[in-house]
């Protein structure tokens, strides 16, 4: 990065800290009569690009009780974190995959799975994979946050979703990017445009067009769609029973 677009950027970065500091307020920590609950909670109080929609992941997982969640790209952990809360109280199988060395240091939990793959690669063999560690290869929880580009969703779409078990939800994160993201508390930060890359594919599987500015709930292909545009946008699918 040159000099020039150094300063700009961190002039950015310092404006976004001001704006935030007067122009925010983080709500309040409530605790409930659930510990895990209350750990997502104070983890989601940090502000990040998804801390908006961690609760959410939860309690729409927990509902669910899965057996299996498969996370698809880890990142700085925060999935992982409520995932390893969900598998606490469920006693479920937790796989994470993610193509970088760092991902492996995302949580310290002895009965997860990382798997240092490229994840549309690890499909084609994840049948026999989950055979040899003892585990049902039918995903309740299926969770994406990879790439975002297009034609790697559309990718995972296809490779992913015949594993899905008949009571399945599926979490799409960054399904409403842009140069800025808003979160529920008034705050903004940073992103970047990835060409409505993953709404794009889902548009594609539904044949259907969304408006991923606004939230919004849709029932498409036995699919009920739940979409939230805060935070980078999260869209959750939960099969119609």
């Amino acid at each position: 990065m040159s000099f020039l677009r150094r300063k700009y950027y961190n002039g950015i970065i310092r404006l976004l800290g001001w704006y935030n500091t007067w122009f925010s307020r983080p709500a309040p920590v409530k605790n409930t009569d659930l510990p895990e609950l209350n750990e997502v909670r104070r983890r989601a109080a940090t502000r990040t690009d998804i801390n908006d929609h961690l609760e959410a992941i939860f309690l729409e997982s927990l509902s669910v009780w899965p057996k299996v969640i498969v996370e698809l790209g880890i990142g700085p952990g925060e999935s992982t974190f409520v995932f390893e809360r969900v598998v606490r109280l469920c006693g479920s199988k937790l796989i994470s995959v993610d193509l970088a060395d760092k991902a492996a240091t995302a949580t310290s939990w002895p009965a997860w799975n990382f798997v240092q793959a490229d994840d549309i690669e690890f499909a084609g063999r994840f049948k026999e994979w989950a055979k040899e560690k003892g585990i049902d290869p039918f995903i309740d929880v299926l969770f994406i946050d990879t790439s975002h580009q297009f034609e790697h969703t559309v990718q995972e779409i296809k490779h992913w979703f015949p594993f899905l078990s008949e009571t399945a939800k599926v979490f799409f994160h960054d399904t409403n990017t842009g140069p800025i993201y808003r979160r529920k508390d008034g705050s903004i930060g940073l992103s970047y445009d990835i060409n409505r890359g993953v709404i794009r594919a889902l548009e594609q599987y539904f044949d259907s067009k969304f408006d991923e500015k606004k939230d919004f709930a849709d029932i498409r292909r036995g699919w009920i769609i739940k979409h939230f545009a805060n935070c980078n946008g999260l869209t959750i699918l939960e099969k119609l029973r």
